[in-house]
Order: structure tokens, then C-alpha cells, then sequence
């Protein structure tokens, strides 16, 4: 058949719903049927798009209760043995847009306008679907955002899984699935069908390349809930203001085209809200770099998660927050959250609660002098992994963090500590002594520090011993004293002499050759058993024999072993008392007598609590 030659066409429309005031549509241009074609110029003035609800209601899971279209610019179309040609350029916009859940009927999305300014769209067949937005700018918008009972969100159900519907829904995850079945015009041979209607969205052509110039967003609002914990949660997010840079689905291999993202806002009308970074919402695989920042967020509110993980609610504090999340091509993730806690304070248990964590004890660890906490929670992770849920990971290194109150109160302790911290839980001495060595003074005025600043919390000091261990040490050290006896008489003796200060130190100060002597004057003055001449006179012995004996005859049980525990927890919590520490905050615990373990050695333990 000889094609026909397309003629001069026009036509107009006006379609009212409701009591709104009605639309129009008007066309002007050529029309052909043999083949199908059509161009010209195409203006439609708030088009009421809720009047064509039930050719999409089986797709979409929303009622639509008004979205006026508007539309100015030029359409061509064309019919082919190989397929349709379509274009539509001009400047297009959806206004007065409102949208509410079905059941429970609820306010799901809504804005004042969304206008995509120099929109083109080139549809041909076996050729990559072009689609180009010069300009995006949405008004006055809003989105309700809920996490259901089930875990899940709102958002992932806009569109219906069964049925028909589900062809659409499929299609939803590909964009060239999407534009197969819009081009397929009514009256079409199986648009009804699904099987055909599938066959026709089978992603036979290229994927269609999408490209968006910047976007604007003015004065939005997002009403978050979290139905998942009890009682219920919700957080308004409110005059966000922004923009997206160009971004486009072309990219270089593992080099996607990211755009610059700005976005402020306020969080529940006081706290300030800034989103910064870069992202491409059209890239596959995801990929971002994402800073967030959140300024004076007062906390009460957020009393049902305390309840729900921790068993207490808050009374009072704010939080200050700057997190980054960093999403590679290969799904890699990394994110830092740095929190600051401003005299963050909790209530009472709450019944019901989940089993209560030592919440109290944490703030107390974790808080400064200034009722500050500062906290670095980095997370990693691989979105590839199923396992993989970024919230529940965030709540459980959270509770981890409350959880070492209990477990290694001393880690929450690092940065006030200057680094380190269950280290310094304990301090060492050497086997068999009391005596407080300079490492271990030097940790013991870190503590020091820590506590000044922490007022909230006290100190029990806990000496142990084990006679199994330090047998030969405490021996060893007990000679060792017996010869300081020695060198303190000689010491008083050489001051009563006159000697001067010089000659005090070198009297002092006892050299290897000094040492016998002295151990040999410990020796006589003994009272034990010692090897005797002929005529009944004490043996000179060499310096073993009489280390040997003199060691034979030290006597060590349970009680000179209690005491040097005693001694030990004496010795920590006297030096922690000169680094002015209150003594009301300073206590000593029961010494313990242990059995070592494979990795046990002598040293009093510090144990933290609420004052």
C-alpha cells in the first residue's frame, strides 16, 4: 500500500476532575495514518493526570489524588516496519502533586512543582533510548518515609508485585524494561497481554543513555517513622534546601560520573542539617562519598531506640554528628561516624525495656569534665555481602561501645588515657615486691587524669599474689631488703662521721665489690642454722652458699603472700591519692591470693564504678 501523505491536524481537549479546574491539551501540526505519524507543537496546561488512575491503579501501590501535568514543546512520531521513532522536546512540569498510601490511607508524597526544563527524549529502534533534562528544580516537596514492623520500608512498595502489575514492577528494575513498554501505543497487538507485553520489555536494544543537568531542591520536608522499635519513633527533617550538579548513566569503567551534592536543612525544627558529597543516583554499580552533618539534635526524643536496646530512656543531651560513607564501584563500603554527646543523661529502667545495659556506667566512662562525649565509630563492610545491613551495624558497634563499661571499662577510657587503655586496668610490679616502678607511675597519672575529669566515677584497687608464682621472687626481695637495711645503716653511720654530700652518695651508691660484705654482715646477723670449723666457730661461706642460705630460710605462706597483695593495692591507691584525687573516690578492695594462669603476673587490678 502507498503510504499516505501526513495533513494538517490540530485538535484540543479540556478534562476536569473533581473540583479542580479543568485541563487543556492542544496540538497543532500534520497527522498521517498510513503509516501511523504525527508532529507538530504540543501545550497541555494542568492536565489533571488523576483522571487516568485506572489505566495504572493495578501497577502502582498509591492512590493519586492530583497531579496536574503541564507540557510546551514538539513531538514527532513514526511508525516503521522496524519499529517506532519518537521525540519530544520541550520544557515539561508536574504540579500540585499528592500522593497517600492506600490502606492505611496516609500522606505519602507531595510537592508544589517539579519542572524538568529542556527535556528531550529520542526513541528509536535498536539504538540506545536518549533522554536529556537541562534543568530539574522541585519546590515545596515532601516525603513520608517509614520503617514498617517488619524491618522493611515504605518506599519499597510503591509498586505491586502481582499480578500484571508485576510485569511493570519487574520492568521498574530496568530502565530500558521501562521505555520498551511505554512505547507500545494503545491499540497495539497484546498491550493487554503480559507474556507479549514481557516479551516487547525484553532489554533487546542498548540501555538507554540518561543524562540531567542540575537539580534544585527548595524548601522540602521529610517525615521519617520507625514502627520497628516500641513505642514508635518519628523525626521531621525540614527546610531542605539544595542542589545536584549533571551526573549521567555514562560512565568510564569503575570511574562513575558523580555529581556534587549540597543540602541543608533542619533536623526537628532545632538542629541544623547539612548533606554534602558526590553520587550518582543513575550509576550501576552504586557508588558515593557522603558527608553528612547534624548540629544540636536534642535527644529525648529519641528515647524509644535507649528503650529498645539499652532499657533506659533519655532525659536529657544533644547530638552533634558527622558521618561519611564511602561507597566504592565493587560495593566496597566505608564509613566513619563521629558523635558528640552533650550532657547526654538517662532516665530510669523502663519495664518491659530490653535487658538493661550499663548505660549509666558508659556515659560516666565515656563523659569529660565539660559533660562531653566524643566518639569515632568506623564501620566497613561490602554492600555485595546479603549479610550485609548497615543499620543493624551501626546499633550493634553502638551497644558494643556500652557494652565495655562492663567488659574493658578502661578501653572507653583511650583518648582521655592518651591511647592505650585496658592496659591500664592493671599494674604490674615485679615478683615478690610492692615497690611501684616508673612505668607504672607513669600509667597511674594517665588514670590520674582520666578521673579528674570524670568526676562521676570512683576507684577500687584490688592487690593480688600467688605464692605459686613468686615463691622465689618474694624471697629474693625480702634479702634484697635485708641488704637495704645494711645500706641505710651505713648511711646514717657515714653521716654521723661528717661526711659531706659527695661522700654520702659514693658511701651509698655500693658497688659489686661493696655487696659481699655487706650480704656477709646480713649473714652473722641472722638466726638460723650455719655451717660451723672445728673449734665451733661460723664458716666463711662464698657469697652463693650464703645468698643460698640466707634465701632456705626466708619463710613464705598464706598470710606473708595475703600481705604483700595488701601491700600492693596499699601502694597504688596511696600514690592515685597524691595525684589529688579525692580520697572519697578511692577505695581498697579484698586482696586476693590466686592461682596464675599461663599469662598471670603480679600486679593489683583497678576496677571503675558509679560514684
Amino acid at each position: 500500500a502507498q503510504a499516505s501523505k501526513p495533513m494538517p491536524f490540530s485538535a484540543s481537549l479540556r478534562l476536569a476532575t473533581g473540583r479542580f479546574e479543568p485541563g487543556k491539551l492542544d496540538f497543532k501540526g500534520s497527522l498521517g495514518l498510513a503509516p501511523l505519524q504525527a508532529q507538530g507543537g504540543l501545550v497541555f496546561d494542568r492536565l489533571p493526570v488523576q483522571a487516568f488512575e485506572p489505566y495504572f491503579a493495578e501497577t502502582l501501590n498509591i492512590e493519586l489524588l492530583r497531579a496536574d501535568a503541564s507540557f510546551k514543546g514538539r513531538v514527532a512520531y513514526r511508525q516503521t516496519a522496524v519499529g517506532p521513532f519518537a521525540q519530544v522536546a520541550g520544557d515539561m512540569a508536574l504540579e500540585e502533586f499528592k500522593a497517600n498510601t492506600l490502606a492505611p490511607s496516609e500522606d505519602l508524597l507531595a510537592w508544589k512543582a517539579l519542572s524538568l526544563r529542556g527535556l528531550s527524549v529520542a526513541l528509536a529502534p535498536a539504538k540506545a533510548t536518549q533522554v536529556d533534562v537541562k534543568e530539574t528544580v522541585l519546590t515545596d516537596f515532601f516525603a513520608r518515609v517509614i520503617v514498617m514492623s517488619d524491618g522493611r520500608i515504605n518506599l519499597q512498595d510503591l509498586v505491586k508485585p502481582a499480578g500484571s502489575a508485576s510485569v511493570v514492577a519487574t520492568a521498574g528494575t530496568d530502565a530500558t524494561k521501562i521505555i520498551a513498554v511505554s512505547a507500545l501505543k494503545p491499540g497495539d497487538e497484546g498491550l493487554n497481554d503480559p507474556q507479549k507485553t514481557a516479551q516487547a520489555a525484553a532489554p533487546t536494544d542498548p540501555p538507554p543513555v540518561i543524562n540531567f543537568g542540575p537539580m534544585t531542591l527548595v524548601n522540602g520536608k521529610v517525615l521519617f517513622s520507625d514502627r520497628f522499635v516500641k513505642p514508635n519513633y518519628s523525626a521531621d527533617l525540614s527546610d531542605l534546601t539544595g542542589k545536584l550538579s549533571a551526573f549521567s548513566s555514562v560512565s568510564t569503567p569503575n570511574a562513575p560520573n558523580m555529581a556534587d551534592l549540597e543540602l541543608r536543612g533542619r533536623a526537628e525544627g532545632t538542629a541544623s542539617l547539612e548533606i554534602l558529597g558526590k553520587l550518582n543516583p543513575l550509576a550501576k554499580p552504586l557508588a558515593l562519598d557522603i558527608t553528612g552533618k547534624v548540629r544540636e539534635l536534642e535527644l529525648p526524643p529519641l528515647s524509644p531506640y535507649a528503650v529498645k536496646y539499652a532499657g533506659y530512656g533519655i532525659n536529657r543531651g544533644k547530638l552533634s554528628l558527622d558521618v561519611n560513607y564511602v561507597v566504592l564501584p565493587d560495593g566496597r563500603l566505608t564509613a566513619s561516624n563521629k558523635l558528640i554527646l552533650n550532657q547526654l543523661s538517662f532516665g530510669d529502667k523502663v519495664e518491659g525495656g530490653a535487658a538493661s545495659l550499663p548505660v549509666k556506667l558508659a556515659v560516666a566512662l565515656l563523659v569529660d569534665r565539660n559533660g562531653v562525649i566524643d566518639l569515632d565509630l568506623p564501620i566497613s563492610g561490602s554492600l555485595n555481602d546479603p549479610q550485609f545491613s548497615l543499620g543493624p551495624i551501626i546499633v550493634k558497634v553502638i551497644i558494643n561501645v556500652i557494652v565495655k563499661a562492663i567488659t574493658a571499662p578502661f578501653s572507653l577510657l583511650a583518648g582521655a588515657l592518651g591511647g592505650g587503655g585496658d592496659e591500664l586496668s592493671t599494674v604490674s610490679f615485679a615478683a615478690g615486691s610492692a615497690q611501684l616502678a616508673p612505668e607504672a607511675k607513669a600509667g597511674l597519672d594517665k588514670v590520674a587524669k582520666a578521673l579528674a575529669d570524670r568526676p562521676a566515677l570512683k576507684l577500687t584497687v584490688v592487690g593480688t599474689s600467688s605464692m605459686e608464682a613468686e615463691r622465689a621472687g618474694f624471697k629474693r626481695e625480702r634479702l634484697d631488703e635485708l641488704v637495704e637495711q645494711v645500706r641505710a645503716e651505713k648511711r646514717r653511720s657515714t653521716v654521723k662521721e661528717g661526711g659531706n654530700g659527695s661522700t654520702i652518695t659514693a658511701a651509698v651508691s655500693i658497688s659489686a665489690a661493696e655487696y659481699p660484705a655487706l650480704l656477709k654482715e646480713v649473714y652473722k646477723r641472722a638466726d638460723m642454722p650455719k655451717p660451723r670449723n672445728l673449734v665451733g666457730l661460723t664458716k666463711d661461706l662464698p657469697v652463693a652458699e650464703m645468698e643460698n642460705l640466707l634465701l632456705a630460710d626466708i619463710k613464705v605462706n598464706d598470710d606473708t603472700m595475703r600481705e604483700l597483695a595488701v601491700q600492693r593495692g596499699m601502694a597504688v591507691k596511696d600514690y592515685l591519692a597524691t595525684r589529688n584525687l579525692p580520697p572519697e573516690r578511692l577505695f581498697l578492695g579484698a586482696a586476693k591470693a590466686v592461682l596464675p594462669e599461663a599469662k598471670w603476673t603480679p600486679r593489683a587490678e583497678l576496677n571503675l564504678a558509679m560514684q
